[in-house]
């Protein structure tokens, strides 16, 4: 791997471009941008810990989308040879980026079923600040909440053991006890068509957003956040079976 360094307004690279190696970043924040016919929309923004242009390692076409800088850049290249060893010789890195691909893979397959991407132009970065509204939620959140700047921001079950923490890939990780109602990928708060959205990653109960609830069986697996308050609820609202109600709330104020 070798470091490299980017300031902000820097393109990482471009839609189009050769796909030759991935980027692990391990400092600052980037946008991803497609193009469209009325102009580039923004499909992330993505900070410390996540991997660019992984498609990079598995096939040799251009790039499908621009990568800008946010806020200075630092972050190692691999190229797919380097990848080949890290499999063997570094699993913890390689597992890494393996858990970005089955995460991307998920979010295309949600992206399916939903209306079409905007076709405006990139509008200005969306505000939003998960504020904790439960003793659990207190307990791994500030307690005049936390500003997002990096979307997906994913949340999740935490592991209970560290094998467990390879199949896990959130940002925020809540402890939670048998019998689980968090789902160990959870709920991620993602750029929408219509600004930000609350959008199910495959968990067993759903997610509760304004009173209504989105994945765990629902026949929608995503809910737009309105501008101001919106409560959120991870996992049932009402004790089910052997589980308990949720105690998993939030509240994401956006703008």
């Amino acid at each position: 791997m070798r470091r490299c360094r980017f300031q902000a307004g820097e393109t990482i690279f471009r839609e189009g471009d050769p796909s030759l190696e991935a980027y692990l970043l391990r400092s600052g924040r980037v946008e991803v941008l497609k193009q469209s016919a009325h102009g580039p929309f923004r499909l992330a923004v993505l900070g410390e810990g996540d991997v660019l242009g992984e498609m990079g390692l598995l096939e040799e076409r251009p790039r499908s989308a621009t990568v800008r800088v946010l806020a200075d850049v630092v972050a190692d290249a691999v190229n797919a040879a380097e990848f080949a060893h890290m499999l063997t010789d570094d699993p913890g890195t390689s597992i890494g980026i393996l858990q970005v691909l089955f995460e991307r893979l998920r979010a295309v397959n949600a992206r399916l079923s939903e209306a079409p991407l905007p076709a405006a132009g990139a509008a200005a970065l969306p505000s939003a600040r998960l504020v904790p509204l439960t003793a659990e939620t207190r307990g791994v959140l500030p307690e005049d909440g936390l500003g997002l700047s990096r979307f997906p921001f994913r949340v999740g079950r935490a592991a209970q053991a560290t094998a467990a923490a390879l199949l896990h890939f959130n940002e925020l990780e809540l402890p939670d006890v048998e019998p689980f109602v968090l789902s160990p990928n959870h709920f991620g708060i993602d750029l929408g068509e219509h600004g930000l959205v609350v959008r199910d990653r495959g968990s067993l109960h759903g997610t509760v957003v304004n009173g209504v609830r989105v994945g765990g069986g629902a026949k929608v697996d995503v809910a737009v956040l309105q501008a101001g308050a919106n409560d959120v609820i991870a996992g049932p609202v009402r004790e089910l079976a052997a589980r308990r109600a949720s105690p998993f709330r939030f509240r994401v104020v956006v703008g």
